[in-house]
């Protein structure tokens, strides 16, 4: 080979070399301006991450169980016949409110009334046997047998009328508590057989509503608990009670237990039967809230990132309830301290960043809006 052919190779050689070396150190630098400019793990820049950030908030927050339930009238009974007879008076206009001892039905009672007058007179002639009786024993001229037997006689002949007297009063059908009558089931004129039902009778000045719970709220239930409920019927106006009884067991088909709530209803809107959706707060407590997307998770781990001296500082918190846009946080967190709500992606946990505002145009893309802090 030849001075010349070598020095050519030579040549040759050298400047693909100086090309390759040019050419990587092109795309290193490149590479590094990229991740130095996102400030992820791995960058050979160091510039901050854009991010937009929003303060944590105290906030006051309410546990609730939601359940649906079936309102009831705190005391109520069917109006039935307790004796075999003919309506003869209608003592109430259905759908009116009554008190306690107030005639609702009258059946008839002449052959009653017939058969009190005879037992009233066979009671008085056993006490008017009886008493002479008595007077002719001081004499001696009754045996003592004699006035025990009259007596016996008396006796039985005062509860034949006791007897007739409940009769007659059981042909007067009375409201047994202060309450609404509903509609009545019978006219004037018709015969009533004893259970035969007359009306219905409710005492809905207070209303209960029962519910069922799932087991695992069993020991955080207490009577005087808050309940909030609605129905379609008045869908504008919320109806506010309290727990007042719990059952003492669980039913294990369910796994459940009932709750009575109780209502007050001066109003009457509340009636017996209605459907009811029900909210029992368990709990009202102070705590902090943040933006639902400030949080990033691992599995059932859940962290945030906290922005100090223009760093971000990754935290682990634990979550509580949960509402629209919104997420409790039990601990890792303070009111006050800013948290990252948008650009998570692009921040690591000590890294440098640069807080923008919401309205930004070169805010982060790939994030839900958040509240901005400068």
């Amino acid at each position: 080979m030849t001075r010349m052919s070598r020095s050519l190779i030579v040549q040759i050689v050298g400047a693909v070399l100086l090309l390759t070396a040019a050419g990587t150190a092109w795309f290193l630098g490149t590479q590094g301006d990229g991740e130095g400019a996102a400030g992820g793990p791995g960058g050979f820049g160091n510039a901050p991450a854009p991010v937009i950030v929003a303060e944590a908030r105290s906030d006051t927050v309410v546990e609730r169980i939601e359940a649906v339930g079936t309102a009831r009238a705190r005391e109520t009974v069917e109006v039935v016949a307790e004796l075999d007879a003919r309506v003869v008076g209608i003592g109430f206009e259905e759908g009116q409110r009554v008190t306690a001892g107030t005639v609702l039905v009258e059946l008839k009672d002449s052959r009653e009334q017939a058969l009190l007058r005879e037992a009233m007179a066979r009671r008085d002639d056993a006490e008017a046997q009886l008493k002479r009786a008595r007077q002719l024993l001081q004499s001696r001229n009754v045996s003592q047998a004699r006035v025990d037997e009259l007596r016996s006689e008396f006796d039985a002949a005062a509860a034949r009328v006791a007897i007739i007297e409940s009769e007659i009063r059981d042909l007067q059908i009375r409201a047994p508590f202060d309450g609404i009558v509903g509609l009545r089931d019978v006219s004037p004129g018709a015969y009533v057989s004893a259970g035969r039902r007359i009306t219905t009778l409710d005492d809905i000045d207070v209303i209960r509503i029962e519910f069922s719970v799932p087991e695992r709220f069993y020991g955080r239930l207490r009577p005087g608990l808050t309940v909030t409920s609605r129905t379609a019927a008045f869908p504008d106006r919320a109806f506010t009670g309290t727990v007042s009884r719990i059952d003492s067991r669980i039913d294990p088909a369910t796994r459940s237990v009932r709750v009575q709530a109780e209502f007050p209803n001066e109003d009457g809107r509340l009636r017996s039967g209605m459907f009811m959706a029900v909210q029992v707060d368990l709990e009202e407590r102070d705590t902090v809230i943040l933006a639902e997307e400030a949080i990033v998770s691992q599995g059932e781990r859940h962290f945030v990132f906290v922005v100090e001296d223009g760093h971000a500082h990754r935290r682990e918190v634990v979550l509580g309830l949960r509402r629209a846009g919104e997420v409790e946080v039990r601990t890792g967190v303070l009111a006050g301290q800013r948290i990252v709500t948008e650009g998570v992606d692009r921040v690591r946990d000590g890294g440098p960043v640069r807080t923008l505002t919401a309205d930004r145009s070169d805010a982060p893309q790939g994030s839900a809006p958040g509240a901005g802090a400068s």
